[in-house]
């Protein structure tokens, strides 16, 4: 059950009605989650004070629409984002619980990172993101992101390494690059962050280390 009306951490809507549910399921053409279309029934979506949005039912037709959700994460349907630039993804099945985030610029399953097991117990405590927990307010430690070997599939897997770090870098200039290895991508990423990222690239994450500025 949905209990978050007293969360002061919540901005809350009108709850969605059943025929707006049933008008988002025929716009996808598969049910949605039934955890999820409870949470609609309270409100029509949400946002909290640390950065998490829970799409409602005209934003997550347009989200789902504009990011070609669809198609570059089969089976799966965006319900929200966490700081602008993850999405929140379940599977397009009415008894799923389990909430994923993957990297807007990535929309690949295959790279997403667990993010809640149950969404309604997530909901309930607060819809905390757990990759955004403060540590005794540490400073972050930055470092380079270094290239240190040639991917097997060249400027393909450059593309995907390129969007999940966001590197500005001109794609003929990395393609230069990587034939001359060891070839620093980018300065100046969070250490934690960047080992994360690498972690979730699997194969494509062997060919990359983070060093210390």
């Amino acid at each position: 059950m949905i209990d978050i009306i007293n969360n002061l951490n919540f901005t809350l809507y009108e709850p969605a009605t059943r025929e707006e549910v049933i008008e988002v399921e025929k716009e996808f053409g598969f049910k949605l989650p039934n955890v999820y279309k409870e949470f609609l029934y309270v409100t029509d979506g949400l946002s909290t004070n640390e950065s998490i949005s829970i799409f409602g039912t005209d934003e997550i037709i347009d989200m789902n629409r504009s990011y070609e959700v669809q198609k570059y994460a089969d089976g799966y349907v965006a319900i929200g984002n966490s700081g602008g630039d993850d999405f929140l993804l379940m599977r397009s099945d009415e008894i799923v619980m389990e909430v994923i985030r993957v990297d807007c610029g990535v929309m690949n399953p295959a790279y997403a990172h667990p993010f809640a097991e149950d969404f309604i117990e997530w909901i309930n405590n607060g819809a905390v993101d757990p990759y955004d927990l403060d540590e005794d307010d540490e400073e972050q430690q930055l470092g380079r992101l270094i290239l240190i070997g040639p991917p097997k599939n060249g400027s393909s897997d450059l593309k995907i390494i390129k969007k999940a770090f966001d590197i500005q870098y001109r794609a003929f200039d990395i393609l230069k690059g990587y034939k001359n290895v060891p070839f620093v991508l980018t300065e100046n990423v969070v250490i934690d962050q960047a080992l994360e990222k690498i972690k979730s690239l699997g194969e494509l994450g062997d060919l990359l280390k983070v060093e210390k500025v």
